[in-house]
């Protein structure tokens, strides 16, 4: 379901990022920013395909502590049921992949309803700045939920 994405993937990523709707909800980054975190040894890229591109991106950074951050995730249709696939199979990934405790995450606070699946997904809030709520998923919330 999710691969690695590479260097020609990340053209894909900016387009989606940068879709009508997301404005404030999903950051943006220049192709040199995204290929420096996407070869760095504590970022991961992954992408769902769909033909020639990308259905939609997660990027995970510290992947080598103990808590790994989900930094961005995004579809490009939405609706469909596809971010919430992603989720489900990025958040698998890591606990199946490292040996993180957990995995953090800023939501936008305008982000009702990123919070709310989120929130669906076994995530807690986790305190607040002016700008977000950080939100904490921790291994064994998510292993409870896997059991269930």
């Amino acid at each position: 379901m999710l691969v690695p994405l590479n260097a020609d993937d990340v053209a894909e990523v900016m387009r989606i990022e940068r879709l009508p709707g997301y404005e404030g909800f999903v950051g943006t980054w220049p192709a040199e920013e995204h290929e420096a975190e996407r070869t760095s040894p504590d970022a991961r890229y992954l992408g769902l395909r769909d033909g020639d591109g990308l259905a939609g991106f997660v990027i995970f950074q510290k992947v080598r502590e103990p808590a790994i951050r989900l930094r961005r995730i995004a579809v490009g249709a939405t609706d469909k049921g596809t971010g919430t696939r992603i989720l489900r199979a990025a958040l698998d990934w890591v606990f199946q992949t490292f040996p993180a405790e957990a995995i953090t995450l800023g939501v936008a606070r305008i982000n009702d309803r990123a919070r709310h699946i989120y929130l669906r997904e076994g995530f807690v809030d986790d305190g607040e700045d002016e700008v977000h709520f950080n939100m904490v998923l921790t291994r064994r919330a998510w292993a409870e939920r896997r059991r269930a």
